[in-house]
């Protein structure tokens, strides 16, 4: 049984505390620590933590150093901003870590996170559960095995309507930073984070490696009164001349889950939560099913148990994510978030009595731009101004071309 800790059991947290509950009754998992500054709010969990032994503090740096060397894994389900240093003082404290999607806001600090994982000789895995399913290994090998010859085409498309609540829920939804730190905060850098950094993974030439990305294009636009976009139309451009197509969206009539296609010169393949299908060219069709939403968590343990163990157990490394927040910083230095003209915006209260906005149409027009691998633009909306190309040729991070403007 190893030694586990978290920092946070609210928001996400949430999700890591019934991991906790499900993984101690196996008896796979001691839970000896835990951080929870609102330990009123979350009295009921507080008891139970304590019930099994676990100490309960309100502050991680004093949980890590009264438990230096005596954790194996330390949970990270944080903001965003705080990913970084709670990870690095993880680490220094002899901690291996699993730290929430996205990794990092910016390249700079996943490059600090790579150094203290060296330095302790500690290993990070990151939280894009996605990545630790049964089925993203066989697309891999599916891909790496030229199943559907070369690969050209990785795209696609998510409707995940959110409402004000979700805007609100803390200081950091929809930002840019908060106090002074880095956020980028939006659909592509968290909620339909998972989906994108897929694509970028099976874009890449080895099994652990990653799209080289060389171009990027994009749309940011916003119909909520948030600093970053509710929608997004991205388009990367790979050393390969892959394209990589992503459109994701807060602002929907309907909600859609992600819908995904590799297409290749020899078949192609498609994959959602239900099922994975692979269409060759000589009519053979492959079918297997996505691991069910209530196993994916179990499958996560598995391969972190795995992995401390077995150095060579495949996770979701530093490097693997960090290819994600390249990425994404380059798409916001690439282009400014813009507001949506109010006349294409609807404003509507769900049942729950909470307003959300809502662009007509919004739901085709993206259909149509992942069928015709393109991005959304001016053809589907007059305000839908993709920004320019932007080489990544000698692009290393971070700078906040736009983002700078914008606060």
């Amino acid at each position: 049984m190893i030694n586990v800790a978290v920092i946070g059991v609210s928001g996400f947290g949430a999700v890591h505390y019934n991991d906790f509950v499900r993984e101690h009754a196996a008896g796979r998992v001691n839970v000896v620590a835990a951080t929870v500054i609102n330990q009123a709010e979350e009295a009921e969990k507080c008891a139970f933590l304590k019930s099994i032994g676990c100490r309960l503090f309100t502050d991680y740096r004093k949980m890590l150093e009264e438990f230096r060397g005596k954790i194996d894994i330390c949970f990270i389900p944080t903001g965003i901003a705080m990913h970084c240093p709670m990870t690095v003082a993880a680490l220094e404290s002899g901690a291996n870590v699993y730290v929430e999607k996205p990794v990092a806001p910016t390249v700079e600090e996943t490059e600090i996170m790579k150094e203290a994982e060296k330095r302790t000789g500690r290993f990070v895995a990151v939280g894009y559960q996605t990545m630790y399913q049964p089925e993203t290994r066989r697309i891999k090998e599916l891909l790496l095995s030229g199943a559907i010859g070369t690969p050209r085409i990785f795209k696609s498309y998510a409707l995940w309507p959110r409402n004000d609540a979700y805007y609100s829920r803390n200081n950091w939804a929809g930002m840019l930073s908060v106090n002074g730190k880095w956020v980028l905060d939006c659909p592509f850098t968290n909620a339909l984070a998972h989906f994108l950094n897929l694509l970028i993974f099976y874009a890449g030439t080895s099994f652990t490696g990653t799209v080289d990305p060389v171009e990027v294009q994009a749309g940011m636009f916003r119909a909520n009164q948030i600093e970053t976009n509710d929608f997004a139309t991205l388009r990367i451009t790979s050393s390969l001349g892959q394209k990589i197509y992503f459109h994701v969206t807060h602002v929907s009539e309907t909600n859609v889950n992600p819908i995904s296609r590799i297409e290749g010169d020899e078949g192609t393949i498609d994959y959602n939560e239900q099922r994975t299908v692979i269409t060759r060219k000589n009519g053979e069709v492959e079918m297997f099913e996505s691991t069910p939403g209530h196993e994916m968590r179990k499958h996560i343990y598995d391969a972190l148990l795995k992995r401390l163990e077995d150095p060579k157990q495949f996770i979701c490394t530093l490097d693997i994510a960090s290819k994600h927040t390249l990425i994404s910083n380059a798409v916001f230095d690439s282009a400014p978030n813009l507001d949506i003209p109010h006349e294409f915006v609807r404003n509507v209260v769900g049942s729950d009595g909470v307003a959300r906005r809502v662009v007509p149409g919004i739901d085709e027009v993206i259909r149509r731009a992942f069928d015709e691998n393109r991005l959304v633009d001016t053809r589907d909306f007059p305000w839908a101004v993709p920004g320019a190309p932007f080489p990544l040729d000698h692009y290393h991070g971070f700078i906040g071309r736009w983002a700078k403007q914008e606060k």
